[in-house]
């Protein structure tokens, strides 16, 4: 869940409430959220084809290109300090993509962030939005809360919940959210700061992070993809357990594990349009995902995802070709670029795959909403 000022584009606003990261399978909280998911193609170059190319050939200056990722890639390991390790592991993530200058952690967001939190935990739910008169109630929504603690030009918010004992270590509620392909897309967004909360009762977890004011680290002809170009130790699958959920239209995939999600997306108030996506493994075979792009998700508007529909094979190399339009807009006015990437990325190891199946043994993975 995102939001803005009155003068960003309204279109950009729209999608900026749809967003919330809550215990892979529940997104909610804000006006304007949508779960509009049709179908994307299932060889994964569906949606709207249309390259969006312009006549003649643009300056290499005005054509997207990939917010350079980092030459040392960063990892965090958990040390039962869920607070910090989320905020080392999701920087880690940002320095990874290109990011040169960290969140800062917000007193006000923090605050804000755990207070919702507690509020979760409390009353052994998952939502974006509080009830008056329920336990640990500080607002009714995300803006009224963050909005409470600091003047933020920009906001937003992730949050996961869940049966506690699926928080088996201190990284599963942030990893949870970026795994998930909507919230990743406001965890890569180009905010500023971060507050981050935790809190549990004997049955409950919760995790929420909310996010402030936006910097110019991104510019208006750069995208960002995940996983990044040449990244490896890339996860085979996610379960799906999102909302919005990626899979609305095939309801058959959610509950289950698919590939890993491909996210590809712009700054913060960027449209990304036109989009089609082919992705093939090492051998030239298509691999057939879920498309979720602006032409046929209304919760999206400056990012595309693809959702491979069976897990990816361990220690693979996979390709990928992502054509579009992004348009920047700004209060000077709109800037088009033609979008044609390629870039490729490898699977972990299947002996270092982390084995999942909570859900095997009666125990879901967090939720995230």
């Amino acid at each position: 869940m995102k939001q803005s000022s009155a003068a960003l584009p309204s279109i950009r606003l729209s999608a900026l409430t749809a967003l919330t990261v809550a215990v892979l399978a529940a997104c909610g909280g804000g006006s304007g959220s949508s779960d509009s998911n049709s179908t994307g193609s299932s060889n994964g170059t569906g949606g709207s084809n249309n390259t969006g190319s312009q006549s003649g050939t643009p300056a290499a200056s005005q054509k997207a290109s990939f917010l350079p990722p980092a030459s040392t890639a960063q990892s965090v390991a958990a040390t039962g300090d869920p607070i910090a390790d989320s905020v080392a592991y999701l920087n880690a993530m940002r320095h990874n993509v290109g990011y040169t200058i960290a969140l800062s952690v917000d007193k006000g967001l923090t605050t804000s962030s755990q207070n919702h939190a507690v509020y979760l935990a409390d009353n052994s739910i998952l939502s974006h939005n509080e009830t008056a008169g329920l336990a640990g109630f500080t607002g009714a929504s995300p803006g009224v809360r963050i909005s409470a603690q600091g003047s933020y030009s920009t906001w937003g918010e992730v949050t996961s919940a869940g049966d506690a004992r699926a928080f088996t270590d201190s990284l599963v509620g942030v990893r949870g959210l970026f795994d998930a392909p909507y919230h990743r897309v406001i965890m890569l967004d180009n905010f500023a700061s971060m507050g981050v909360g935790s809190a549990s009762s004997s049955t409950w977890g919760a995790f929420n992070i909310d996010f402030g004011d936006q910097t110019s680290a991104l510019s208006g002809t750069q995208v960002i993809a995940y996983p990044y170009p040449n990244e490896t130790d890339v996860p085979t699958d996610w379960y799906v357990n999102e909302i919005p959920s990626p899979f609305a239209s095939a309801p058959q995939y959610n509950q289950t594990y698919t590939g890993y999600p491909i996210t590809i997306q712009g700054s913060m108030f960027s449209k990304l349009s036109s989009v089609s996506y082919a992705v093939t493994d090492s051998g030239g075979n298509a691999v057939p995902c879920q498309l979720q792009t602006s032409a046929n998700d209304t919760g999206l508007t400056d990012a595309a995802m693809c959702v491979p529909f069976k897990p990816l094979n361990a220690s693979s190399t996979y390709n990928v070709h992502v054509v579009g339009v992004l348009t920047a807009m700004g209060v000077t006015g709109t800037q088009t670029s033609p979008l044609d990437l390629t870039w490729s990325f490898t699977t972990k190891a299947a002996s270092t795959t982390k084995a999942q199946g909570l859900n095997r043994g009666g125990i879901r993975p967090p939720a995230v909403l």
